[in-house]
């Protein structure tokens, strides 16, 4: 009973997302509608799992090809949905297509041996061959190697799209610094997070494709950790899934716009002193959704020309040249008053969030904010007892 409710766990996990992504439609919701379909392969997997190890080998017998298409597709299903949380807009098979032909391939080959041969020799290949490393021929043999090739196709991919996830991530994190001044809600971190997460849990897959599937057949609770840690982290892919909204659309409508405007040129010198008008007199940086879009509007001119002039005039991105602002702000408020609590800070200059607040002092002086108020505090103190 306890292994059957470990089996059929992430089986209801991924279907209830596969239903619940599916709702959502328009170009807006296309990672959560790929998000979806990442929630089918896994669900294929999982309900080939529980055949499997439930011993209903009748019906696992027609799954077994697709138990190997969804184990090989799981990754790069994962891969093209950042790739459309980070850098593309919509799916296409001439754009993704390369990623899921090696599973597909495969998957060819195998269903072709599978077609070979009858039930019962399926039943003894995987009882006795894979499950007990007997010698196999003839086409239990050629099923064997392109299991062999499989496992060895799924430890590259796991190594691969693990890296060039969190390379994507990095990218898109520091691509946003251009654009908005305060990224929080558009940083991918629980992306990340779970890229991280499938980095360790690829240890057990890893480990899983080496040794094959037999070796979590051997006791009533072998199944209990693979079960509750891949459960959780589906459960929580799909619930964080539906909230995140891709970042790249949001860019794409507001170039778009930007490009609709009429444009007037701007020396350098003039753009300078506007920008400073802008953030020392009229004090912009005080509003938390500020972006650059926002920035170049107010002057006339386009984005590209206000994000590179800020990054070669003053070496730095968007986010930290407003950031830098809010600093000075908050260094003079803190002059006036170093009692001043933090969320007023955070609210006051146009952070976020306090988190964020902390981030941008301490990169920016070098020291955390909470050092720089008692160094304040200190010297008033000081100041305060000298006086006659």
């Amino acid at each position: 009973m306890f292994n059957l409710i470990l089996l059929l766990t992430p089986v209801y996990i991924t279907f209830f997302w596969t239903i619940v992504l599916h709702f959502f439609t328009g170009r807006k919701h296309t990672p959560k509608q790929f998000l979806g379909k990442f929630m089918v392969a896994s669900l294929v997997l999982y309900l080939s799992h529980f055949f499997y190890f439930s011993g209903n080998y009748g019906i696992y017998y027609y799954m077994d090809s697709f138990y190997l298409l969804a184990s090989l597709s799981v990754y790069p299903l994962y891969h093209i949905y950042v790739r459309l949380l980070t850098a593309e807009t919509s799916f296409s098979w001439a754009s993704h297509g390369k990623f899921l032909l090696p599973p597909v391939v495969i998957f060819v080959f195998y269903a072709a041996g599978i077609v070979w041969i009858s039930r019962e020799e399926h039943y003894y290949f995987i009882k006795n061959v894979m499950g007990g490393g007997e010698v196999a021929g003839g086409p239990q043999l050629y099923l064997l190697w392109v299991y062999y090739i499989s496992r060895g196709v799924f430890v590259v991919q796991v190594l691969y799209y693990l890296y060039t996830n969190f390379t994507f991530i990095v990218k898109n994190n520091k691509r946003l610094q251009e654009f908005y001044s305060n990224t929080e809600q558009y940083r991918l971190r629980w992306v990340q997070f779970f890229n991280i997460s499938l980095a360790l849990t690829s240890l057990a897959s890893i480990a899983a494709a080496i040794t094959g599937r037999e070796a979590f057949a051997s006791g009533e609770y072998s199944l209990a950790g693979p079960s509750i840690v891949f459960s959780s982290m589906l459960f929580f892919i799909g619930l964080l899934g539906i909230k995140q909204n891709s970042v790249q659309i949001e860019l794409n409508a507001e170039d778009k716009a930007e490009e609709e405007q009429e444009q007037k040129d701007i020396s350098e010198k003039k753009l300078q002193q506007e920008l400073e008008i802008l953030f020392e007199d009229q004090e912009v940086f005080k509003n938390p959704d500020l972006k650059i879009w926002d920035i170049s509007r107010m002057l006339g001119t386009n984005r590209t020309y206000v994000s590179r002039f800020i990054n070669q005039q003053y070496n730095r991105n968007f986010c930290n040249h407003v950031n830098h602002y809010r600093v000075l702000y908050i260094k003079k408020k803190l002059r006036e008053n170093p009692g001043i609590p933090n969320n007023h800070l955070a609210e006051s200059s146009g952070f976020g969030s306090v988190s964020s607040l902390y981030r941008a002092f301490e990169n920016s002086e070098g020291i955390s904010l909470s050092t720089y108020k008692n160094s304040l505090m200190a010297e008033s103190r000081s100041v305060g007892a000298n006086q006659p």
